[in-house]
């Protein structure tokens, strides 16, 4: 840790502190050692480290002190603490900047339903939380990013924006995410992130939508038959709606913005959604329950998503095909 108070009650940062004086943690209060060196970025270690919340938490890399460290001088400007413990929710977020809105900086890869979790900690107490992910670890390609559910998850859905830490530079980057590809990977431009300010700079982007194409559904129909799966929701669907899985209509695999909060393919859920429509059985509700979500930082609801999802897929076949 790079926080600890003195006897007295004073928070003290490690490349602050006095070899001669005791320290404990700020969250168990239970005592700490100063650890400098001449390579190593000064910090404060347990010595029962089991008996604080703080063991919850991974042990920290190098390039995470960096990156806090440079995410703290970045933020000086205003209210800023790092390591605050908030004991409503047993949760200590990286940087706390005004005690309105948490950096989080997760360069290692743990479950999703954690990231949810602690978001929706965050929110509890009406704070907005910023995660910010390892830059070498983005799969990028000709402008494309390849994200897994982990990276996804990390993802300021209302801005549509990722931000990263890219260790060897020392130097955080926006990502603004555009639009979901064909391939189900998503276009994006990336910016330097050199002063506090940036991390709340709200962009205008227009998504489109796309049809995929031939070659794409055939390959997704094959992956369906391999199954051999009676039970398959894209052919059961395509089957009831008389439709010849080989020759997809028009109103068939088209990729909306939505898309990015929706595992399931898009050829699935469209196929299943027309068969509703046919039947008079839609409603949000109803196909909520025939999609797949991933796991993603939003503070909307299930329906909320689908409601829109829809939405765009009508609008999208209208402005692509019906003139």
């Amino acid at each position: 840790m790079l926080i600890a108070v003195t006897e007295e009650g004073i928070y003290t940062q490690a490349h602050q502190a006095d070899l001669k004086l005791h320290y404990r943690c700020p969250v168990c209060l239970k005592p700490v050692t100063l650890k400098q060196g001449r390579y190593k970025i000064a910090h404060f270690s347990h010595q029962r480290v089991i008996d604080c919340h703080k063991s919850t938490y991974k042990t920290e890399s190098l390039a995470h002190l960096q990156g806090k460290h440079h995410l703290y001088d970045m933020a000086r400007a205003h209210h800023v603490d790092m390591e605050y413990f908030l004991s409503e929710i047993e949760q200590i977020p990286d940087i706390l900047v005004d005690r309105t809105l948490a950096l989080e900086l997760q360069l290692s890869v743990i479950p999703v339903d954690a990231i949810l979790r602690r978001s929706a900690g965050y929110r509890r107490l009406n704070m907005d939380v910023i995660w910010i992910a390892e830059d070498e670890a983005l799969s990028r390609n000709d402008c494309m990013l390849k994200l897994t559910a982990f990276q996804r998850a990390l993802v300021q859905t209302e801005r549509m924006q990722l931000f990263s830490y890219n260790k060897s530079e020392d130097q955080f980057y926006c990502y603004q995410l555009g639009d979901i590809t064909p391939t189900l990977s998503v276009t994006y431009e990336r910016y330097s992130v050199s002063c506090f300010e940036a991390f709340m700079i709200d962009r205008v982007v227009t998504r489109q939508s796309h049809q995929l194409t031939k070659q794409q559904q055939n390959m997704f129909i094959r992956r369906c038959l391999q199954l051999k799966d009676v039970r398959e929701p894209t052919l059961s669907a395509l089957y009831q709606l008389g439709i010849n899985h080989r020759t997809l209509p028009q109103s068939i695999g088209i990729v909306v913005p939505h898309q990015f909060y929706i595992r399931t393919h898009p050829v699935t859920w469209q196929s299943v959604l027309l068969l509703m429509l046919k039947n008079k059985t839609y409603t949000v509700a109803r196909l909520a329950e025939n999609l797949n979500f991933h796991g993603v930082h939003t503070q909307l609801s299930e329906c909320e998503i689908v409601t829109e999802l829809v939405a765009q897929y009508l609008a999208a076949y209208k402005k692509l095909y019906v003139h």
